[in-house]
């Protein structure tokens, strides 16, 4: 069941299948709303169809050099804060490979097991700094979360990176990451579904027979000044408990530059009840340009899950990204 996690997790990390949204903004039992006069519907769909803008963005994160600082909190049933850490380091690269060092690292309450904090409270090996032999230790959190997220963001060994894009499998890449990579291309697929604990799980919000319980909206906004056209799909308000129950993904929110129609900012929501499954999940990711190159600069998350035999889970984690070495 943790794969459960990282399926919704990392939505940000891939491309939403933009194709599909074609499809649902050309059937007629889908009603769109919002759009002014003199927007040429014809060709946003283009671009739309043609995007691959918001992927790209974290090719970037991992291509090139950066600095980053992240705090991730964890909460208990009555969301109290029980546990606290904080990380500031560069993500190096060098075009081929990429690493991360961390400056430093600051916990508190219940986040790591007892050894790691015996390596924090005192180093022994002079060979070696205390951070790396805190990544050299099995299980070092008491929590998976964390994992989740030194897998995508914190990795302990080198990476191999590259600007291109392919849908060809990665042999390096955990089945998890592959998992994620599926979820992140296909979310609207007719076929897209997952089946966990017994559960099958509708994920392709454009299906036909998905759009009774959507609304689509096509609208203009305003984002960090530039003028965007936003593209929202959301769960319909007037939906009963049991239809409710079928709609997975409440949220899709994408703000497509007007100047270029690259995607600038994006939103998942996505919340499950049921008596084997229960997760409530909320990601933002925040882009912006530097030397013309699309970058993400903020990334939030906020979510709880609890599945059969696991201790429920509930985090906030917010990580900001910076003085990216572009060339």
């Amino acid at each position: 069941m943790k794969k459960l996690l990282l399926l919704f997790l990392f939505f940000t990390h891939y491309a939403l299948a933009q194709e599909q949204i074609v499809k649902s903004v050309l059937l007629d039992s889908v009603t769109i709303t919002g759009v002014k006069e003199g927007f040429d519907i014809d060709e946003f769909i283009h671009y739309v169809k043609t995007d691959t803008t918001f992927y790209m963005a974290f090719k970037h994160l991992r291509f090139y050099s950066h600095n980053y600082k992240s705090e991730l909190n964890i909460f208990n049933k009555k969301k109290k804060k029980v546990g606290e850490l904080k990380r500031w380091g560069t993500h190096f690269s060098d075009g081929k490979h990429a690493w991360v060092v961390d400056d430093s690292i600051y916990d508190e309450g219940k986040v790591f097991t007892k050894k790691v904090l015996r390596l924090l409270r005192k180093n022994t090996d002079t060979s070696s700094s205390v951070f790396a032999q805190i990544n050299s230790v099995k299980d070092k959190y008491r929590y998976y979360t964390p994992v989740a997220f030194d897998e995508v963001f914190f990795p302990t060994d080198t990476i191999g990176v590259s600007l291109k894009i392919s849908d060809k499998k990665n042999k390096n890449e955990s089945q998890n990451m592959r998992d994620a990579k599926t979820v992140g291309f296909s979310v609207g697929d007719d076929d897209t579904e997952q089946k966990k604990g017994g559960l099958s799980v509708k994920l392709s919000v454009f299906d036909i027979s998905m759009q009774k319980y959507y609304d689509y909206k096509i609208d203009t906004c305003s984002y960090k000044g530039k003028s965007c056209y936003s593209f929202i799909v959301e769960v319909k308000k007037d939906l009963s408990d049991k239809q409710m129950e079928e709609a997975l993904v409440r949220k899709i929110v994408s703000y497509f530059d007007k100047d270029n129609f690259n995607v600038i900012f994006r939103e998942y929501k996505f919340v499950y009840n049921h008596w084997v499954v229960d997760l409530d999940m909320h990601i933002i990711v925040d882009m912006d340009y530097f030397n013309n190159k699309q970058i993400p600069t903020e990334i939030y998350y906020k979510g709880y899950w609890n599945v059969p035999f696991f201790k429920p889970e509930r985090a906030e984690f917010k990580l900001s990204l910076s003085d990216y070495k572009l060339n």
